[in-house]
């Protein structure tokens, strides 16, 4: 009966349970309190039914998991992109909304739009697999753009947060002194920043990537690089 509980909960993971005989023991697999360990040590008692759990994903996410994070991730994407896009709209056509500080704030949408749909889909895909399936000219193109996204996000709200300090602080001098050209200058200067950030890992400087059966995209010898 024992032996049964054990595949049913094993059976729940997103992978395939098999039964082995005592030349295949020693790859049994489970750390969540079955009983059964990786190590090859072990002696095998016959009198027991012994299961080898081969998972789908190296993520070890079960299916319920996986449906519930894909559901509530996608929401989120869509919001973002929507939400932004959305915002970027009104202020491209919208007379009252062209003015000068908005374009700080045309700026962030600009670059959480690209974010949510261009970073975050192939980011939950690598979390959810716990591995990267899409080679590595998009892994080294995907790593580039989620730093310049992310820089470039940050760095739009510390300029949003600068603009309304000097224009409460500095009120006269600073309004006059905002000129669009000006405007144009320091959202220039947030992006081209942001680009030399994520061009370093484009031009080799990078964890050199072995071939595995599960290959991980990653600049850095940290387990992760987004900030998605």
């Amino acid at each position: 009966m024992e032996s049964i509980d054990v595949a049913e909960n094993l059976s729940s993971l997103s992978g395939m349970v098999f039964k082995i005989d005592q030349n295949e023991f020693g790859l049994l697999v489970d750390q969540n309190g079955s009983g059964f360990l990786n190590d090859t040590n072990v002696t095998m008692d016959l009198n027991r039914t012994y299961y080898i759990f081969e998972s789908v994903y190296p993520s070890t996410y079960s299916i319920p998991e996986i449906v519930a994070a894909s559901v509530v991730v996608i929401m989120l994407m869509i919001v973002v992109v929507v939400g932004n896009m959305l915002v970027i709209i009104a202020i491209v056509t919208e007379k009252a909304l062209k003015n000068v500080q908005n374009w700080f704030i045309a700026s962030l949408a600009v670059a959480d739009f690209f974010l949510g749909i261009i970073v975050m889909p192939f980011s939950l895909a690598n979390e959810l697999m716990g591995y990267w399936i899409f080679g590595d000219w998009w892994c080294d193109i995907h790593a580039a753009l989620d730093v310049l996204l992310c820089t470039a996000s940050i760095m739009n709200l510390c300029l949003i947060a600068l603009d309304r300090y000097w224009s409460i602080t500095q009120a006269v001098d600073y309004l006059k002194k905002r000129t669009p050209a000006r405007a144009m200058v320091m959202i220039g200067f947030v992006w081209i920043f942001s680009g030399v950030i994520c061009i370093p890992p484009l031009l080799g400087w990078k964890v050199k990537r072995v071939p595995e059966r599960y290959p991980k995209c990653q600049v850095d010898e940290l387990p992760s690089n987004s900030c998605t």
